[in-house]
């Protein structure tokens, strides 16, 4: 018996050690049939083994397109850098794992080897950002624009620094500073999500962040070209094979005049100083001179600015915080296009031409201005509650700024409406429809992001029932909370009244808003560049314009590729009838007064302007200063320039905005100096743009058998494109910044 069980004991392991031999062999077969299938059979085989070497590409950044202005100036440039890069692969090959490289390196940079060995390890789980995001083997910048000291230290002691080069490379230049700095923008290093949303971008990219660097980044940008490597077993570069040039992206030639653009920013700086010496806040302002005829933008100025040289090569984290802290007062923000404000008076421009066109009054109608008059329960008042005897006609009031003369035309136009309603029809809501017509409350359409745009805001019944479903709740919960954190009494009983009021009846439209409508008040608001497309239409014939900063890209050879121009929206239904009453009103001539034109006494242009002054009321804050105008207005529709200034919390029309247009005016006329602006018209041809070579570039890590690299090169002519060699290697990745 035990016998057999032991019998049967040898047999069983006997079968499990057969059943063993079969799967392994079973493997072996299966391993040996796929390796003969990988490497002879398979079309795709790889060909690599542990001797041959394999080729690899390195994208060659395209050097970017200038931006010039009108006469071919530089507004935005690029110059030449010196950056260092490490190879991680050379490095961390030392005896040491690169320990002494990092930190001969960290010293002379400022940072920790640790933190070097971070930044140039590529990233992963286990190493995240800051890292390296490019390829394993291309070399990792790890410093954009190094200083001379630097530079002479790594090159006099190669010895010391395995790995690491010194490349040359392409970054920003603003020779300008702060000149129309919101609107020309700047450039950011490429982030994952902008390579999700065009996969054509390349790690090794820059692209437009904000103004016109991103709008039209597409063709600013260019075209990488490419760089072959030859790579080792481990990654390591061996040699440089063919290299594909980039092409430089387009030169962008701007309508802005430098000369113009200077004088703006220099008189609104001026005023905001006067302002304040007077004892007005004036924390900021902002200035839009365009040409009427054609919807070109010759200047827009706006503070406070920033310099955009902060930006060249990557903004460092404390500059960027430092531009949008509350103390800075949102530099980045163009008050010129984003900045929404009432208009005051200026809007009249809007209320006068409804009434006539809408049939309450014609064009040599007359109604009263009385100091004061009762709106819907509610007592309104002139400026300083001052009356004028007599009835005026719409040129008198329009000259004089006399509200109640417009009140009494919103008082009538929402009467009528209101009994419309109560027979079941449609309000005519003629001031809303003329403000539209205008182009108010929509987005100018400028050649700008539209986020960087500004619509504005006209207050009406469909729009003010809107707003209260959208907001009820927040009303009733501030009217409950009482604004606890609001440390002015005066003011928090006044928002806690009017969270209570909009809580229950928000969605009311009453006439007190239209007459505040009439005048450029309420809800309404608009931007300095809303303002100067409806002045234009005002005097070119009605015509309302997407106006346009750029005027044509450049290709490099100096061919126009491409011409920039403004869209006409189309026409302001105003007769030309009109249009010329109402341009004749404020025409500074002779024979009638208009206010304003006080500010330009003494001087030899003022029968040559035309404008509107505006002063608008602001709850808890001094008044907005506004000045609409034209030149030269003898005939309107062969006006030149439109020029609107602005000035918050600086009083009245006359006594800011219009002083600082006259000082932009005698600047581009030739008053007392040269004027800035050649014949003292907008420019109408195109610069000529002298074509510059771009060399070709190879890294300066190559081995002695890559193609050598030919020194940058650059033109010292205002009106050419500079060249410089773009590096080969991306710039070190800074901060992402999109405010």
């Amino acid at each position: 018996m035990a016998e057999g069980l032991t019998s049967l004991r040898g047999a069983g392991r006997s079968g499990r050690i057969t059943v063993l031999r079969v799967l392994i062999v079973s493997l072996l077969v299966t391993l040996v049939f796929r390796l003969y299938y990988v490497q002879v059979l398979d079309t795709d085989k790889p060909t690599q083994s542990a001797l041959d070497r394999y080729t690899a590409s390195i994208v060659v950044p395209a050097m970017r397109g200038e931006v010039l202005d009108s006469t071919g100036k530089v507004l935005i440039g690029n110059r030449v850098t010196q950056m260092i890069t490490v190879d991680r692969s050379a490095v961390v090959a030392q005896k040491d794992g690169g320990t002494a490289v990092l930190s001969a390196l960290g010293a002379l940079l400022g940072r920790a080897p640790d933190v070097l060995l971070h930044e140039i390890t590529p990233c992963g789980a286990e190493n995240p950002a800051p890292c390296w995001t490019g390829q394993p083997y291309q070399p990792v910048p790890v410093e954009a624009d190094a200083d001379a000291a630097t530079v002479l230290a790594i090159s006099e002691r190669t010895e010391q620094f395995p790995g690491v080069a010194i490349t040359a490379q392409s970054v920003r230049d603003y020779p300008n500073g702060s000149l129309a700095a919101q609107e020309m923008g700047y450039v950011a290093a490429v982030g994952a999500d902008d390579v999700k949303a065009n996969p054509k971008l390349d790690d090794a990219d820059t692209i437009g962040a904000s103004g016109l660097e991103q709008q039209y980044d597409a063709s600013l940008r260019g075209t990488n070209g490419s760089q072959d490597v030859v790579l080792d077993p481990r990654g390591d570069v061996t040699a440089y094979g063919p290299l594909t040039p980039a092409a430089a992206g387009s030169t962008l030639v701007t309508s802005i005049d430098s000369g113009v653009q200077k004088l703006a920013e220099s008189a609104l700086a001026k005023q905001l100083a006067a302002s304040r010496a007077k004892g007005f806040a004036a924390p900021s302002g902002s200035v839009v001179v365009m040409n009427p005829q054609t919807g070109r933008v010759i200047a827009l100025a706006s503070y406070p600015t920033f310099d955009l040289s902060v930006f060249s090569g990557g903004i460092s984290n404390a500059d960027y915080a430092s531009l949008i802290s509350p103390a800075a007062n949102d530099p980045l923000l163009s008050r010129a296009v984003a900045g929404q404000y009432a208009p005051g008076s200026t809007w009249k421009l809007v209320s006068g031409s409804s009434d006539v066109m809408n049939g309450l009054v014609p064009l040599d109608g007359t109604a009263a201005c009385p100091g004061s008059l009762n709106v819907g329960g509610i007592t309104k008042t002139n400026f300083d509650s001052v009356a004028y005897a007599g009835a005026l006609t719409l040129q008198k009031a329009l000259a004089v700024s006399c509200d109640t003369w417009f009140y009494k035309f919103a008082m009538q136009e929402y009467a009528a409406d209101q009994a419309r309603i109560d027979d079941g029809e449609k309000p005519n809501e003629y001031l809303q429809s003329m403000a539209k017509a205008f182009g108010f409350a929509s987005i100018p359409g400028i050649d700008l992001p539209q986020g960087e745009q500004a619509a504005g805001s006209i207050a009406g019944r469909e729009s003010r029932q809107t707003n209260w479903d959208a907001n009820k709740d927040q009303y009733c919960a501030d009217a409950a909370g009482g604004y606890a954190d609001e440390p002015d009494p005066a003011r928090r009983r006044y928002l806690t009244t009017l969270a209570a009021e909009n809580c229950t009846d928000g969605w009311r439209y009453r006439m007190p808003d239209n007459a505040d409508l009439s005048i450029g008040q309420g809800e309404t608001t608009v931007s300095p560049l809303q303002l100067a497309i409806a002045y234009s239409a005002l005097v070119n014939g009605g015509t309302l314009w997407s106006p346009t900063i750029g005027w044509a890209e450049i290709a490099a050879d100096g061919s126009v590729q491409k011409t920039i121009d403004p869209v006409a929206r189309g026409k302001v239904p105003v007769s030309q009838e009109v249009l010329d009453y109402i341009a004749n009103s404020l025409h500074f001539q002779g024979g009638h007064e208009v206010s304003g034109a006080i500010a330009f006494d003494g001087s030899p242009i003022k029968t040559m302007i035309g404008g509107k002054t505006g002063t608008a009321e602001v709850y808890g804050k001094q008044d907005t200063s506004w000045f609409a105008s034209w030149a030269p207005a003898d005939t309107p529709t062969s006006a030149k320039f439109v020029v609107v200034g602005m000035v918050e919390q600086a009083g009245t029309g006359s006594s800011a905005a219009a002083p600082m247009v006259r000082a932009i005016y005698e600047g581009i006329y030739g008053v007392g100096q040269d004027p800035v602006l050649a014949g003292s018209v907008p420019a109408t041809t195109l610069p000529v743009i002298i074509p510059t070579a771009v060399p070709s570039t190879s890294p300066s890590t190559a081995p002695t058998d890559a193609p050598q690299t030919p020194a940058p090169q650059t033109t010292p002519d205002a009106t050419a494109p500079t060249a410089a060699a773009p590096s080969t290697s991306r710039r070190r990745r800074r901060r992402r910044v999109r405010p």
